[in-house]
């Protein structure tokens, strides 16, 4: 680490001591999994923006905060037009799951930007968050589908994949048509 300059020692501190209270956090909070469902539901988007950050990619850090924006202002607008009432009775605001729409909006962002193998984790991480949403009584499985729709949606209208991918494969979903764009450069 010696070889690094000071910003690269700098950074790596402040990104493991912010890691170690996440952890902290984490533990203390997740006194089952609804609440590791609440955490995880804003360390992701976090982690997607930091890591975009930490790696210099201004422009998609930026991208992923319109997408962001537009999902979180989508899953308002269905909640308070669908009047979908919870599994609970609690009220009539379950669909779509703003948990599992910033869980999704992160891992669709990362794929959009940095390619499905990247956001593999995530994906799994945002599909455990719906499972908590689900588990707790608060949303159906069709409401945490909704949020993964929208986010993707969102990210794929207003993210674009990272320049210095040599190969994107996008899913291409039209009113009667399904298909796959394969583009390459070299």
């Amino acid at each position: 680490m010696s070889n690094t300059n000071p910003m690269t020692r700098s950074m790596t501190r402040c990104g493991a001591v912010a890691l170690l209270g996440l952890c902290a956090a984490t533990a203390s909070w997740a006194d089952g999994n609804r609440r590791a469902g609440d955490v995880l539901s804003w360390a992701l988007p976090l982690g997607a923006a930091g890591y975009s950050l930490y790696d210099g990619d201004r422009e998609g850090t930026l991208q992923f905060g319109k997408a962001f924006a537009v999902t979180l202002a989508g899953t308002e607008v269905l909640k308070r037009t669908t009047h979908v009432e919870r599994p609970d009775h609690s009220d009539d605001e379950s669909f779509p799951s703003g948990h599992a729409s910033r869980a999704f909006s992160a891992a669709t962002f990362v794929h959009r930007r940095y390619g499905f193998e990247a956001a593999l984790p995530m994906y799994a991480a945002a599909t455990y968050v719906g499972w908590t949403r689900v588990h707790a009584d608060q949303h159906r499985w069709r409401d945490v589908a909704g949020s993964a729709v929208l986010s993707a949606a969102a990210s794929w209208w207003l993210v674009d994949p990272r320049q210095d991918r040599r190969v994107s494969v996008l899913p291409l979903v039209g009113p009667r048509s399904v298909g796959v764009e394969v583009a390459a450069s070299w």
